[in-house]
C-alpha cells in the first residue's frame, strides 16, 4: 500500500484531523510522507487544511492543494458558481507524480465519499480512479448511524477497498456515544477505531498506533 483515501461520512467530522494524525505518525517512523487535497473550498487566502499539513510535510502548497475554490461548496458547485473548470486527467497525473515522490501518500477528500467533484464524478469514483483504499471517518454521537451505514454501503457498492471506520470526537456527553460503536461494528463488520475529542492538534500514542496499523505500518 503506498497511498489512502480519507473520506468521511460527512463535511465537519474530522478527516483533516485523522489526515495530520496520521502523516504525524508516519513521520515519527521515519516515513517520507506527503499529502494531497485534490481540491480545497473555502479558501478565502491560504488553503487551510493544506497549509496544515504541509506545516508537518514541509510541502510547497501548490504540490498539496493543487486546486482551489473560495467558497465552502463542494467542488463541483465551486465550479458552477465560480466559472472555473479543471482537468481530471491532469489531477490524476499530478497524483502519480507524488506518489513516485513519496514513500506513502495521505489523500484527503473534500466532505462526504459522494460530495461530487465533478457531474457524475464523486469521491469514490476518484478512490477506484486512483486505486486508492480509504478509511471513513464518521461522527461519534447521535446521528452517526445513518450516514455511516449508508457511507460504507455505498463504497462496498463501489468496490473500494475499506481499510477501517474511524469514529471521531466521543466526549462521553451523548449516550448515544455507548451504543454507536457496537451498532457500526454491527452493520459493518468493522470494529471501529474510537478517537476522543482532544484539546490540540495530537492524539495519544496508542491511537496514532492504531491509525499507522490501519494503513499497514
Amino acid at each position: 500500500m503506498r497511498a489512502v483515501l480519507i473520506t468521511a461520512t460527512d463535511t465537519g467530522v474530522g478527516k483533516t484531523f485523522i489526515a495530520y494524525n496520521l502523516v504525524y505518525a508516519l513521520k515519527e517512523r521515519g516515513v517520507k510522507v506527503g499529502y494531497l487535497k485534490p481540491v480545497e473550498t473555502d479558501v478565502k487566502d491560504l488553503p487551510q487544511d493544506g497549509a496544515l499539513l504541509c506545516s508537518l510535510t514541509g510541502q510547497d502548497l501548490e504540490e498539496a492543494v493543487p486546486v482551489r475554490y473560495s467558497l465552502p461548496l463542494s467542488p463541483y458547485a465551486g465550479i458552477l458558481e465560480e466559472k472555473r473548470d479543471f482537468s481530471l486527467a491532469d489531477l490524476k497525473e499530478h497524483y502519480l507524480r507524488l506518489l513516485e515522490r513519496y514513500e506513502f501518500l495521505v489523500v484527503e477528500g473534500a466532505g462526504g465519499i459522494a460530495v461530487p467533484i465533478k457531474r457524475d464524478y464523486n469521491y469514490a469514483h476518484l478512490a477506484l480512479d486512483w486505486r486508492l483504499p480509504i478509511l471513513l471517518v464518521a461522527r461519534a454521537g447521535l446521528g452517526t448511524l445513518n450516514h455511516t451505514y449508508l457511507s460504507y454501503f455505498y463504497a462496498k457498492s463501489m468496490g473500494l477497498n475499506i481499510l477501517g471506520i474511524v469514529m471521531n470526537g466521543f466526549e462521553g456527553k451523548d449516550v448515544s456515544e455507548r451504543t454507536n460503536p457496537i451498532i457500526v461494528e454491527e452493520l459493518t463488520g468493522i470494529k471501529p477505531l474510537q478517537v476522543p475529542r482532544v484539546e490540540g492538534l495530537i492524539l495519544e500514542p496508542s491511537l496514532r498506533d492504531s491509525l499507522v496499523s490501519l494503513v499497514g505500518f
